[in-house]
């Protein structure tokens, strides 16, 4: 009976570790995805090209920061 409680107290202990550990995560990605755009911002802002261009270049950087990048830290981490 005792083993049981412990074990449902460690079961849930865990699980709450595991979702403090998800809602960190997702407060860092939402703070690294603000910065991003706001270097994709500041990047735009100061290239001497016209409007048009600037809005293509700031897709072009939200791809390669937003995507590209990314995926090559996971592949380089997880090479599985």
């Amino acid at each position: 009976m005792l083993k049981d409680r412990m074990a449902s107290h460690f079961h849930r202990r865990a699980l709450w570790g595991l979702r403090e550990q998800a809602r960190i995560n997702g407060g860092n990605d939402t703070i690294v995805r603000l910065c991003m755009i706001g270097l994709g911002i500041a990047i735009v802002a100061i290239a001497p090209v016209t409007w048009a261009w600037k809005i293509v270049l700031f897709l072009v950087i939200m791809l390669i920061v937003g995507i590209i990048v990314p995926v090559i830290w996971r592949v380089s981490r997880n090479p599985n």
